[in-house]
């Protein structure tokens, strides 16, 4: 697999790593999946899961859950 090949395979298990997340920002916040995936967009936490440099992305979904519930509560 070249480069490419693992850009979009990467990106792909990203998404849907973003669509658990937001299921559970949703649940925990009680709050509408449109709402919870406009919160975690516009969030911190999702610019540095988005950047590889970070490794937020290699945590588990609860870590960055719990990351980005702190964002919003400080």
């Amino acid at each position: 697999m070249n480069e490419e090949q693992h850009r979009k395979v990467r990106n792909i298990i990203r998404w849907q790593r973003i669509g658990c997340i937001v299921v559970k920002i949703s649940e925990t916040l009680d709050v509408s999946l449109k709402e919870a995936l406009d919160l975690f967009y516009r969030s911190e936490t999702c610019r540095r899961f988005h950047d590889e440099e970070t490794g937020l992305y290699l945590q588990g979904n609860l870590y960055v859950l719990n990351d980005f519930l702190a964002e919003i509560s400080a």
